[in-house]
């Protein structure tokens, strides 16, 4: 520091992680004054340890019949069309009567599922999948396991599934306000619609339009075969006072998309 001026000198113990107890720490400072060439400065500490929380403790396996099942007795998943989803569920019989699985009943073909025994009697392992050629949409089954127990035969575990489209709109809806009918509204920023394909590209818009007269679109590529925006703009000429709800209707040639709607909504005072 300065001759003659004041000055801080910062003290710090470093690595005290899990540490308890007291500590002292010393440091010499070197000065210029013949009376105090050296002297010592001393930092005193006490730190007392806290170990962490402990983790919550795990959920208890949910009882169904005979067995209980884990994670779950239920399986809730999503996939992209034209791709599968897997997962294993354990299922264990705590009582001293063995109890034997003899079939699985699973109607449809949304879902597959297969078991094998870890102990038989006791501990089986069940082997769920997704069928990869499913259509865009929401699939819901209930699978039984059916067992040789003459109380409880039949374990049921029920299956949900979204499967998405590769090719997709965004925003899904527009919704604008009260909006004024003026000559700005010509210059409205309206939010655009992006539409995607997700995987493989080779996605085509074949058309678009909507069915309120005063909405304009204009398409331009992003990434040819993958990605396209819609701008949208307004004619004033062609508005009217009052609620207004229609729909954006765009064509492509992806057979499992092949018309995308978003609805439009507001009004014009």
């Amino acid at each position: 520091m300065p001759p003659g001026k004041e000055g801080k000198i910062e003290l710090a113990v470093e690595h005290t992680d899990g540490y308890s107890g007291e500590v002292a720490k010393s440091a010499s400072v070197s000065t210029n004054d013949p009376k105090n060439a050296t002297f010592n400065l001393i930092l005193r500490a006490r730190f007392k340890f806290e170990p962490p929380p402990a983790a919550p403790p795990a959920p208890a396996p949910k009882h169904v019949g005979v067995f209980s099942v884990e994670p779950a007795d239920r399986w809730i998943t999503s996939v992209l069309s034209g791709s599968n989803a897997a997962s294993t569920l354990y299922l264990y019989n705590d009582k001293d009567t063995p109890v034997r699985i003899k079939q699985i009943v699973l109607p449809g073909s949304e879902f597959t599922a297969k078991f094998a025994p870890i102990q038989d009697g006791k501990r089986y392992e069940l082997q769920l999948a997704t069928n990869p050629s499913l259509k865009p949409g929401y699939y819901k089954q209930t699978l039984k396991v059916i067992t040789d127990s003459a109380s409880d035969p039949e374990v049921p575990i029920d299956l949900e599934l979204n499967v998405y489209p590769k090719v997709f709109a965004q925003p899904t809806s527009i919704i604008i306000g009260t909006l004024p009918s003026t000559p700005e509204l010509t210059s409205m920023n309206w939010p655009p619609i992006t539409i995607r394909k997700v995987r493989d590209g080779g996605l085509q818009i074949k058309s678009f339009k909507c069915n309120l007269d005063f909405i304009k679109l204009a398409l331009s590529t992003e990434a040819e075969g993958q990605l396209y925006t819609l701008k949208i703009t307004a004619d004033q000429s062609k508005v009217k006072p009052g609620p207004f709800k229609g729909v954006i209707r765009v064509e492509t040639n992806d057979p499992d998309a092949p018309v995308l709607e978003i609805p439009v909504s507001g009004s014009f005072k």
